[in-house]
Order: C-alpha cells, then structure tokens, then sequence
C-alpha cells in the first residue's frame, strides 16, 4: 500500500538504477558467523533517483564482483552518486549491490 495516498495499485517500472547514499552503517563482529570473516563491511541504504522514497539496502563495492569489505568506511559520504549492479550468487539469485557514478 502506498503510504502516501494509500493505494493499493501498483506497477512494475524500469528504473535507471541510479541513487545517492543515503545513510550506511559498518558492522563489526560478532555477528552471524558467516560474516565475522568479511567484517568490517558497509551496509548503505540507496535513495532511487527517480522515486527518492525508495530506499534500497546493498554494499558500496569497487565493482561489481568485488568483494564487500572492499571500500573503506572512510571513503563513504552521504549524497554520493552511486549506481546499482546485480552480482548473481545461485542459479536463480543476483544480490543488488552498488558501485560509484563517477
């Protein structure tokens, strides 16, 4: 449902896939055991350029197979440009995940 308008129609559209970071975060263990090997790694949320109020979650990667714990904390800044990437991880599975626009 729409929280604005409260509709409950609703469409697929292609979007560009482009964003600015919007927020992130970068977790340290302890964590899910699986995780603990890769930390620290960020986590940002996206704002979508043609509909800001759609956020979506990812890790800001150098490119696109690169690993997560690949860009420095540091480096992050709320409003970059960033553009989504769609990294397949199983047969019928591909994680979003986000590189820089330069």
């Amino acid at each position: 449902m729409c929280p604005a308008c409260h509709s409950v129609h609703r469409e697929w559209r292609e979007l560009s896939g482009r964003g600015r970071i919007w927020s992130f975060i970068v977790p340290h263990p302890p964590l899910f055991p699986v995780f603990n090997p890769l930390a620290p790694y960020n986590v940002i949320v996206v704002e979508l350029e043609e509909a800001p109020s759609i956020r979506l979650v990812g890790n800001l990667v150098e490119e696109p197979a690169g690993p997560i714990n690949g860009v420095k904390a540091e480096t992050i800044r709320i409003g970059e440009p960033v553009q989504a990437v769609f990294v397949p991880v199983a047969e019928d599975v591909s994680l979003i995940r986000w590189v820089r626009r330069r």
